[in-house]
């Protein structure tokens, strides 16, 4: 069904519920109020269209809080098609009610807009998700009037509201600080017996202000801040924000750029594929097999060495291009390293379908059915695992996959191991795509130029992340910074389906659910409260300036 007829079904849906309707470039924007929009998502939801992607919301107001309005985009996505409700409420006690009840994953999002913009959501937990716990009250760190003065008030912290135990119930606290978590999140099983009945989490413990700080800096500095949102898909981060930019700016990319641009997306899916191979090892007890896939991710990271320079934040982005070309003694390197890989990559695929004591690990076990996969909106192999299609290279193909098609790798069992083998079988398919554009790169430039000031207007950008669908939008009102740039990256979705699934598991298997959606805590978190050591005085403005610390409060560091 094309995306025109699509929008037409939708339109028809939910008329009743929304005041106006706008299309272009694969989006329909549908203007409603905070009273319509339970109706207008549940007839939506009545056409079994999409699932819900992100809720972005943005302070149209000054530094007066009477001024403006904040403007919630609740964004469902179908393959290349994006269905948007917006809903505009005052920013003097905004609310509106809550979407839970229909989209279990939504309860997610509308913490981080309840914590973040100020908005009330009805039913939502008072216990916070992403700020911490000492954050003063009636302070929102992405509205226009935040100032790091306010930042700077503390609150006294009253006793932690957890989950209430039934009798014979137990809470059993994980993290933040834990041997079986590589970054810091904190979660309450609640157990009865061995059995979980009972998951939560809480993040925002790796405090930056990603979202605050790309609003104080030019839209090409923003490639390098986006850039360190992650350290293991720094490059996807960068090439989802310059598409973006590039889409509002009207810039045309050279296909040799793009073919580059892909080439680099694919290293770095290996690069995170062959890490996570290792961690989920570890955690299932597997040290050998833990040891092996790191050394071989060594071959990868000495590539992307060889072709930016760094292992990590590769840096490859412009505005209009790439700044590093791919010439034919580079490409026999990483076509050397891809044979080694792929005979590595067929060993670690036997291993993980055949080896008896991992198999008792995975086989069964932490199982998220397809339609469980589509009711949670779970994305990237962990939904590929369930069965579900859900792969924008495939849906919506951008960059070179528009002339180098992706053949989506899927799996029907649904379990952690069905997980293993999405996963290395991509592996496979990422050695093939990449041969295939160094054997076909297009000639021509690497760059074109891109204007300084970005015109006004929003756009989302959506790509393929190793972890699945990354998702910007980014708003700009005519100058040289961006107005709002809003990320919202894959483990934030996959995150619901990881609490739902824990429940009824052995307490046993709660660190291998965990780790089968390839989490990363890093991408999640918004803001910080720093304080002098020793001491409860929180930091100045001066004394962070002295240490080099750019923003505070919920600007990046």
């Amino acid at each position: 069904m094309s995306v025109e007829t699509d929008f037409l079904r939708i339109q028809g849906s939910v008329a009743p519920w929304v005041s106006g309707s706008r299309t272009a470039e694969n989006r329909l924007d549908m203007d409603t109020s905070a009273e319509r929009l339970v109706p207008a998502v549940t007839a939506l939801r009545s056409l079994s269209w999409g699932y819900l992607s992100a809720i972005t919301g943005f302070d149209s107001g000054t530094a007066a809080p009477s001024d403006g309005h904040i403007e919630l985009l609740y964004h469902f996505c179908n393959g290349p098609a994006v269905a948007t409700f917006r809903v505009k409420v005052p920013r003097e006690d905004p609310s509106v009610p809550s979407i839970g009840p229909l989209v279990p994953s939504a309860v997610m999002y509308e913490r981080e807009l309840a914590e973040t913009m100020g908005v009330k959501v009805a039913g939502l937990p008072k216990k916070r998700q992403f700020l911490s716990d000492d954050w003063p009250e009636n302070v929102y760190p992405l509205r226009k009037d935040f100032t790091m003065e306010s930042a700077a008030a503390t609150r006294e912290v009253g006793p932690a509201v957890g989950s209430e135990e039934a009798p014979g119930t137990f809470i059993i606290p994980i993290g933040p600080q834990h041997p079986a978590l590589k970054e810091p999140g904190h979660f309450e099983l609640a157990v009865d017996g061995e059995i979980v009945t009972h998951a939560d989490i809480r993040l925002g413990y790796v405090h930056r202000g990603i979202e605050k700080g790309a609003e104080d800096r030019s839209w090409v500095h923003n490639i390098y801040l986006m850039e360190r949102i992650c350290g293991i898909c720094s490059h996807i981060h960068a090439t989802a924000y310059v598409l973006g930019v590039e889409s509002l700016s009207g810039v045309a990319v050279p296909p040799r750029a793009q073919t580059v641009r892909t080439i680099f997306c694919e290293m770095e899916r290996i690069h995170s594929h062959l890490l996570w191979l290792g961690v989920a090892a570890h955690q299932a007890g597997f040290d050998t097999l833990f040891m092996y896939s790191w050394r071989d991710r060594e071959t990868i990271m000495d590539l992307l060495e060889e072709l930016s320079g760094n292992r990590v934040n590769y840096s490859v982005n412009l505005l209009g291009g790439v700044k590093y070309d791919i010439d034919g003694k580079a490409a026999d390197s990483v076509r050397r390293g891809l044979d080694f890989l792929e005979r590595r990559t067929t060993h670690y695929l036997k291993i993980v379908t055949t080896d008896e004591s991992f198999l008792r690990r995975t086989r069964g076990v932490g199982a998220i059915t397809f339609d469980q996969a589509n009711l949670l909106g779970t994305i990237g192999p962990t939904a590929r695992a369930s069965g579900v299609s859900r792969d924008l290279r495939v849906e919506a193909p951008y960059m070179a996959y528009r002339d180098f098609p992706v053949r989506p790798v899927l799996d029907s069992r649904c379990d952690l191991e069905a997980r293993f083998v999405v996963r290395i079988n991509e592996l496979f398919e990422s050695y093939r795509l990449i041969r295939e554009m160094l054997d076909h790169m297009p000639a021509g430039e690497l760059a074109v130029p891109a204007p300084r000031k970005v015109p006004e207007g929003e756009v989302i950008s959506r790509v393929e992340a190793p972890r699945g669908e990354l998702f910007y939008y980014i708003r700009s009102t005519g100058g040289v910074k961006p107005d709002r740039v809003k990320v919202r990256t894959p483990s934030l979705c996959n995150w619901a389906a990881v609490l739902s699934v824990a429940v009824g598991h052995k307490l046993a298997d709660i660190p291998m659910i965990m780790v089968g959606i390839d989490p990363c805590f890093s991408c999640n978190d918004r803001s910080i409260t720093l304080r002098r050591r020793g001491s409860a005085e929180s930091w100045s403005w001066e004394d962070l300036r002295a240490y080099g610390i750019s923003y505070y409060a919920g600007g990046g560091a």
